[in-house]
């Protein structure tokens, strides 16, 4: 609930940030009445994704280039909340749960540990957890935290973000509870995928919250749809550029790989 809460103050700050940053008497009376045009939107738009590439590789080197530079204090800002929220979470787990597991019986403890066990095993959900299907669950997970994120300054999708993130800290300290190490379970459950899906995560919401903060920031001579088309470019840019491929190697190892890791570390 506080978290709810803490989440409506920033949005109602960031909104009054925008009209101060964009809605200023003088200069709206300046200047002629927009009309929505969808062929100038398509326009502006494709411009600010191309570029001046004239080529993939060029693309790659100044057009995505130019956005990762300006991604670079966002996405490390993700990721030091990211290392926050699952070591705090990792703490709370280890404190909380254990009360939980001193309740159960012995052996529905067994039982529990035997599926921990297994869980490693996946070949009876190979139909189900193909590269494909997790690709694409990755990618609508991806999506949701952008859509949200958008509609809110960045706001809702940072909170979506950590709470997938901090999920990996309440595992390990469940794991770490029933008497497993985490460090072999990160090495061998989360790195070999990892590496390739959490920064493709954090560049896609890294995006997103720059959509906010380029949107409060005040930019002469500039209406909110110009700003709003760079930032949402520059969004485009990083995802078809790096987070569609990344996840897509993600989806591969962690469909292939991963299950046959955790089960050696969890025996």
């Amino acid at each position: 609930l506080w978290l709810a809460v803490v989440a409506v103050l920033i949005m109602a700050g960031l909104i009054i940030r925008l009209g101060l940053a964009h809605f200023q008497r003088e200069y709206l009376l300046g200047r002629e009445i927009d009309i929505l045009n969808l062929r100038w939107m398509w326009r502006t738009f494709w411009g600010y994704f191309k570029g001046d590439a004239h080529s993939l590789f060029g693309w790659y080197r100044d057009s995505l280039g130019a956005t990762l530079r300006k991604l670079r204090r966002p996405a490390l800002l993700l990721a030091v909340l990211a290392i926050l929220g699952v070591g705090i979470v990792y703490i709370w787990a280890i404190g909380n749960l254990q009360p939980y597991l001193d309740s159960v019986e012995p052996d529905q403890l067994a039982e529990l540990q035997s599926r921990l066990i297994r869980a490693g095993d996946l070949s009876e959900f190979s139909g189900e957890l193909t590269a494909p299907s997790l690709f694409l669950h990755n990618l609508q997970a991806t999506l949701l935290i952008g859509f949200f994120g958008l509609f809110s300054f960045g706001v809702l999708g940072v909170i979506l973000y950590l709470v997938n993130t901090s999920v990996i800290g309440a595992l390990l300290g469940l794991f770490k509870l029933m008497g497993y190490a985490p460090m072999p379970l990160v090495l061998a459950g989360i790195l070999p995928h990892g590496i390739f899906e959490v920064p493709a995560l954090i560049l896609s919401c890294a995006a997103v919250l720059h959509i906010g903060l380029v949107l409060v920031t005040p930019q002469a001579g500039r209406t909110v749809g110009e700003v709003l088309l760079e930032a949402l470019a520059d969004w485009a840019r990083v995802a078809l550029g790096l987070v569609i491929p990344l996840l897509a190697i993600a989806g591969i190892i962690e469909s292939y790989v991963t299950p046959q890791l955790l089960m050696n570390a969890i025996k």
